[in-house]
């Protein structure tokens, strides 16, 4: 992915609170064209950040631009540009989604009547029928079908597949690729189901605790890493350092590491190693944080 990158969103210094609870984003870009993954335990201020990125809460702190815009001076600019997609339904369930289109019409600038018919179809979707009647997983498709039919160039998703069956969410995943065909759409995905995103992301988010872990290529990142075991008798406190939440299971050790080269070249057979997932990826980078809280 070489070449100047254009960016979705761009967000610095941005700070938030509420109750105890704490967001604290310094620097992070989302680039254009591309699907960026969100992940983080709950809790850890993933739905915070999305309603910071949709305007529903305002900072106490901090810059974000949406589009190369300011939500100060085009938030309506924004939000007709935004489509959203929650796990849970927030149209009026005693609408059918041929009454909404009519709001959607007078909303949207850019609604197309062609595009909405066309994903309604393919997703099964009711037109003349009341939301009410509705799934879970047939208010999230109605909810993809209105940002998509509204052009939207920025996809927002916060946990949409966790209430559907696996084989629309394999389908849904398929149509997430295919918008990124054109190079005109930027999908913000967050979710836990990180298999969802390790088929489809480009890019990874990681929060913990409200503040950005890291930010990276999928690729690179689950290349960078690989998952090591063997005998804990291998291991000096040198050793030791180079394992990300090192754990002891009767008598061997598991961790990750960026240096399973090294451990291959000292211990060959007596240890494997492997890529990881980005659930062990959370899972370690969670216990080293636990550890050095500890030893503070």
């Amino acid at each position: 992915m070489g070449g100047m990158m254009m960016n979705a969103i761009e967000i610095r210094n941005l700070y938030m609170e509420q109750g105890t609870f704490e967001l604290k984003i310094d620097e992070l870009d989302i680039p254009q064209g591309y699907i960026t993954g969100l992940i983080g335990e709950n809790g850890a201020g993933k739905t915070s950040l999305i309603y910071q990125l949709l305007n529903l809460k305002v900072p106490k702190l901090g810059d974000i631009k949406v589009l190369g815009k300011s939500y100060n001076n085009a938030r309506a600019e924004i939000l007709s540009d935004v489509g959203i997609v929650f796990s849970e339904n927030h149209f009026p369930e005693w609408q059918s989604p041929k009454k909404l289109e009519k709001l959607f019409q007078m909303y949207y600038p850019r609604w197309e009547h062609e595009t909405f018919i066309k994903y309604l179809t393919l997703f099964e979707i009711p037109y003349h029928q009341k939301i009410k009647s509705f799934s879970q997983g047939m208010k999230v498709k109605l909810s993809l079908a209105t940002a998509l039919g509204h052009q939207a160039k920025l996809l927002i998703l916060d946990e949409p597949t966790s209430n559907l069956d696996p084989t629309f969410r394999l389908e849904l995943l398929q149509i997430f690729q295919e918008l990124m065909l054109d190079e005109q759409h930027t999908i913000l995905f967050s979710t836990h189901i990180t298999s969802d995103l390790e088929s489809v992301a480009d890019f990874v988010a990681f929060i913990e605790l409200g503040e950005l872990r890291l930010m990276e290529e999928k690729d690179k990142l689950l290349s960078s890493y690989q998952l090591i075991r063997g005998s804990d008798q291998l291991l000096d406190d040198e050793l030791d350092e180079l394992i990300i939440g090192l754990e002891g299971r009767e008598g061997s050790f598991v961790g990750i590491t960026t240096e399973g080269r090294v451990f291959k070249e000292l211990f060959g057979e007596k240890v494997s190693c492997r890529s990881i997932t980005l659930d062990e990826l959370m899972y370690f980078m969670k216990k080293e944080r636990l550890q050095k809280t500890v030893i503070r």
